[in-house]
C-alpha cells in the first residue's frame, strides 16, 4: 500500500480567534490573575506602596462580573412627536416676580 502524506492546513491568526472567543470575564480573571503576580514579584518597589498596590488588584480581581450589565431599551422617537409613555411635556406654572 502507498503511503500517504497528509496536508494540514494551520491558519496564523487561530491563536487570535480562539482568544476572541474565550468569555470576557475569563480574560479579565486571567488578566488580573498575571496583574497580581507581578505586583509582587516587582523588586523596584518599597513593600507598603505593593501591599496597596496588590489589594488594589486583589480587589479588581475579586469584582469582575461574569455576566454584563444590559441597558434598558429605549424607543426612538421619529419626528418629534411625544412618546406614548411621556403623553407630552408639562408647562411649569408661572409664578409673577414680586421684589423683597
Amino acid at each position: 500500500m502507498q503511503t500517504a502524506k497528509k496536508l494540514v492546513l494551520i491558519d496564523e491568526f487561530d491563536r487570535e480567534y480562539k482568544r476572541l472567543q474565550r468569555p470576557a470575564d475569563a480574560v479579565a480573571k486571567t488578566d488580573h490573575s498575571l496583574q497580581l503576580s507581578d505586583t509582587l514579584r516587582d523588586q523596584s518597589v518599597a513593600d507598603d506602596r505593593k501591599v496597596r498596590e496588590y489589594i488594589t488588584a486583589l480587589h479588581r480581581y475579586l469584582n469582575v462580573r461574569k455576566q454584563v450589565p444590559t441597558e434598558p431599551e429605549a424607543e426612538p422617537n421619529f419626528g418629534g412627536l411625544p412618546s406614548p409613555a411621556g403623553r407630552g411635556r408639562r408647562r411649569r406654572k408661572r409664578h409673577p416676580w414680586t421684589p423683597y
